[in-house]
């Protein structure tokens, strides 16, 4: 927790850098044996004393001195959400000025900064109540088989930010009405899910998933849905919509076609499974047999042990794919709609009737393996300290954004043999994926060549 804490501010504050190095430097003790419950069942009940105390015993009073902005504290904002990311009508959550009113019970002011200690011990707070919560839960359960790490992982994941003025600590209100933001999928088997297009010309409109007529992305407020699917096999999933950020989870054997994403798209744990999405940032992680199929402006990232997975572009479309890139910021129009010449035209007979847009170029084929990167031996110099300073040219390091920055050398003096070259699907095994989506335009055809099969018999 002090460590996450830390790295939110290493970006601009030198005391959070020199911290997380003395962290970095004290050795971590080697983890307690499992105990006879968690043998017995896969799981245990943590001690949030026990965890205190030796999370105390590693980090002592390093850092606690740092004091982070509230430019800070928003970049936790992956990690510290209402449950199912609150009700997706709802302001976006501010963290930092929740953690100010709930330690001091005022408005934070413009330039209000807090100290690690202060926000450690309000996190920590809302830890331990889940996973207090969490312990009474699985006591209700009798056949149990989820090991330590999952139950780590689920208790923060369902980590909820309690209101300072609630009694009791309850868990943050679900909201009463409307859709949460997190649009979730799990446990799919042989089945075939279509989240249709939103309704760009009409105030209302409604989207088929799972069966249910409900209209997701077309929110009062602008905001874009997250969406999560996990544990998922022979599943074909069109969810053709803009997503603010995307996780596929443990997926295996799947076709998952996702709209465009304006965050990241995260693929993990997925075995034989085939993604197709635009995506502003996306990684791989610890998955094999995965073909991605994407449009990216950043060089997609493997993180963890990827075992044969591929990427080749985009090779999809459905008719309302031009407003989700315009929605998740992938595109812009190259000149406002109601100045194209075709404007009111909708015919996709016409290509011309829709204002050009502009994109980023496609960085599909510059994946980079981050298990294959090694940093070249930095000589200490006199009176450094060793490893108090950072190496010279680590920038330079760095893959870059750009097509510049990852051809040539732009992985500095990393030596060639340490990095893979990409896993680039052949073009001969490339295909259209066609999307079991008819169009309004389509609908309007296959009526008149109905009718003219009628009228001539």
């Amino acid at each position: 927790l002090r460590k996450i804490l830390l790295l939110s501010a290493v970006s601009h504050n030198h005391d959070a850098v020199r911290a997380c190095m003395h962290l970095a430097a004290i050795p971590s003790p080697p983890p307690p044996p499992p105990s006879d419950r968690v043998r017995r069942t896969g799981w245990t009940r943590y001690s949030t004393d026990d965890i205190r105390r030796q999370h105390d015993a590693e980090h002592g009073n390093v850092g606690l001195s740092v004091r982070l902005t509230m430019e800070d504290l928003e970049r936790l904002d992956f990690w510290l959400q209402p449950p199912s990311g609150g009700g997706v009508d709802d302001p976006p959550f501010k963290i930092g000025e929740f953690l100010w009113s709930s330690l001091y019970s005022s408005p934070a002011p413009p330039t209000a900064t807090i100290p690690i200690g202060d926000v450690e011990r309000e996190v920590r707070r809302n830890l331990e109540l889940e996973l207090l919560m969490a312990g009474s839960d699985e006591d209700d359960k009798e056949d149990v088989s989820t090991d330590e790490e999952d139950a780590a992982v689920a208790a923060f994941s369902q980590l909820s930010l309690n209101d300072s003025v609630s009694s009791d600590g309850e868990r943050a209100k679900q909201p009463q009405q409307g859709y949460q933001k997190e649009l979730s999928y799990m446990h799919l088997r042989g089945t075939t899910i279509l989240l249709k297009p939103n309704q760009h010309d009409l105030p209302e409109g409604a989207s088929a998933a799972s069966g249910d007529q409900t209209y997701f992305g077309g929110t009062t407020s602008g905001r874009l849905h997250d969406l999560a699917i996990s544990d998922c096999s022979d599943v074909h999933m069109y969810l053709l919509q803009p997503f603010e950020h995307v996780t596929i989870a443990a997926c295996t054997g799947c076709t998952i076609v996702v709209g465009a994403v304006a965050g990241l798209l995260h693929v993990v744990d997925c075995e034989k499974t085939t993604i197709t999405s635009a995506a502003r940032r996306i990684i791989t992680s610890n998955s094999s047999d995965t073909v991605m199929n994407v449009f990216t402006p950043m060089p997609p990232l493997l993180v963890g042990d990827n075992r044969n997975c591929q990427f080749a572009p985009h090779n999809t479309y459905y008719d309302g794919l031009r407003e989700d890139l315009l929605a998740t910021g992938l595109a812009a129009a190259a000149m406002p709609e109601n100045q194209s010449p075709h404007h009111g035209s909708r015919s996709v007979d016409d290509v011309t009737a829709w204002p050009p847009l502009q994109c980023a170029s496609n960085k599909w084929k510059q994946p980079v393996d981050i298990a294959k990167l090694e940093m070249p031996p930095v000589p200490s110099t006199p009176g450094s300290g060793g490893a108090s300073s950072p190496p010279s040219g680590a920038q330079a390091n760095s893959p870059g954004a750009d097509d510049r920055a990852v051809s040539g050398n732009s992985l500095g003096n990393v030596n060639d043999s340490t990095v893979q070259a990409p896993v680039l699907l052949p073009a001969s095994d490339f295909h259209i994926l066609f999307v079991p989506l008819e169009t309004e335009t389509m609908r309007q055809r296959r009526i008149e060549e109905e009718s003219q099969d009628k009228g001539e018999a």
